[in-house]
């Protein structure tokens, strides 16, 4: 034994005669306490919203918002988990108003408190169910998704429109590269439409003078329950899927009849109902290098409350140039797209053509995309900052536009902003030019946690 070998052994029978404990044996740190170690996470959002121009209903030229979106996730076993989203906001405009919790959903305005979403998901081998509150996304295109027929959206803001989500029961099965999925909509939930005193609701057409009733729900039966079903896959490359809606439509349309007011003195009456359809759609994608190729497509027969059958498609592609060896330019996409919407058959004639009762609701039926072409350009500037520019034109009739500019940036970890114009132009029965003086600055602020 060597002199040093004796001295490290000494060394250590001294340290350990000592008590000093060995290394392996010591007390690990606790970890840090953080909101995901409880399986909580979410952002806090502040918006800004401020027009160039009164309009005929409203002067008020800004709204602010504060959000607060909190997402609890816990899965209690390898085979059940569950989601509850809860949303916390107010405005400046009482876009949200008081506290309610409705199963549907069918308030004018938006709850202060509001469950977003509450999801129980239970797995079985190749099946999956889930029970609750859901938000769905189906289809393949940018601008516009035909066949994602399930959730209603909230259109308070036209512009900064968003899902609200079903109480349903939906089932997956996978077999390889191929799934199939069904959902159950027990009760049916309207779309939020814009407040009669905002800028979003444009005013009737002049010289309207018509008796409007309050609008028919669906009935809470079985008649008015809702079914979907998709089978999607991969064949040679393609995305490819095929689905089905049994459903209803979550805009009004308008029912016109007359009513007489006084002797001799007879109005035009709208009733804004429900359209019934029975929906085959597909979708598909592909890509070839750097292209990516998409498209989808319904064909939406009238079931009931229905003017006619339609045929409603979209189909485009998308490039991405990066590697463009620039230190402030990191990769450019392009996206074009078009959409088109075909009359089939007339089913009812005692429902007026779109935007003749001069509703909201009707004028959002009368959708931007019955002729239309979209372009989009993003830039990536850097990791941390992005400029996207999005194009709209609807050629019915005659061309209108919506026209965004935005801009996002990353401050951090967990900030962001984002910032840009909106403008819309067009005649006034156009689909954008009955908005055309809502052109805006908008501006948003986000905390992820």
């Amino acid at each position: 034994m060597t002199v040093r070998a004796a001295v490290l052994g000494g060394m250590a029978i001294a340290a350990m005669a000592l008590g000093a404990p060995p290394l392996a044996a010591q007390t690990p740190e606790p970890e840090p306490f953080t909101l995901a170690s409880l399986g909580l996470k979410g952002q806090a959002v502040f918006k800004n919203f401020s027009y160039f121009r009164d309009t005929a209903n409203d002067d008020r030229n800004f709204r602010n918002e504060g959000r607060l979106l909190v997402e609890w996730a816990r899965s209690f076993a390898p085979w059940i988990d569950t989601k509850l989203v809860v949303e916390a906001r107010k405005d400046d405009n009482d876009y949200a108003d008081g506290f309610s919790f409705q199963i549907p959903e069918t308030s004018e305005r938006r709850s202060v408190l509001d469950l977003k979403e509450a999801v129980v998901r239970v797995r079985k081998g190749p099946v999956e169910v889930t029970l609750g509150k859901q938000i769905f996304a189906w289809g393949t295109a940018d601008a516009f998704n035909p066949t994602d027929l399930l959730n209603p959206y909230d259109y308070m803001d036209i512009l900064d429109n968003e899902k609200l989500g079903i109480w349903s029961a939906a089932g997956r099965f996978t077999f390889g590269p191929v799934s199939f999925t069904a959902v159950v909509v027990p009760v049916f939930t309207p779309s939020r439409l814009p407040l009669e005193d905002t800028r979003w609701t444009p005013p009737p057409p002049p010289g309207f003078n018509a008796i409007v009733d309050g609008r028919v729900l669906p009935e809470r039966n079985i008649d008015g329950m809702q079914y979907a079903a998709r089978v999607r896959g991969t064949v040679a490359g393609w995305d490819l899927s095929v689905s089905y809606f049994d459903g209803f439509k979550s805009t009004p349309v308008f029912r016109e009849s007359s009513i007489a007011v006084a002797p001799g003195v007879v109005l035009p009456r709208f009733t804004p109902v429900f359209t019934r359809l029975k929906v085959a759609g597909f979708d598909w994608s592909t890509t070839f290098g750097k292209l990516e190729f998409h498209g989808e497509g319904t064909f939406r027969w009238v079931a009931a409350n229905g003017r006619e059958d339609v045929f409603e498609g979209i189909a485009g592609v998308n490039y991405t140039w990066d590697g463009l060896g620039r230190r402030w330019l990191d990769a450019i996409t392009v996206v074009f797209e078009y959409a088109r919407q075909v009359a089939l058959a007339r089913r009812d004639r005692t429902i007026a053509d779109a935007g003749t009762s001069g509703q909201v609701g009707d004028l959002l039926a009368d959708n931007a995309f019955r002729d239309a072409l979209v372009g989009r350009l993003e830039i990536k500037l850097t990791d941390d900052t992005r400029l996207k520019i999005t194009e709209i034109v609807d050629l019915a009739t005659t061309p209108s536009h919506y026209t965004q500019v935005k801009v996002t940036h990353r401050l951090g970890d967990a900030w962001s902003a984002e910032a840009g114009l909106d403008f819309l132009s067009g005649n006034a029965e156009t689909f954008w030019g009955r908005w055309r003086d809502n052109d805006r600055f908008f501006f948003f602020l986000k905390y992820l946690f």
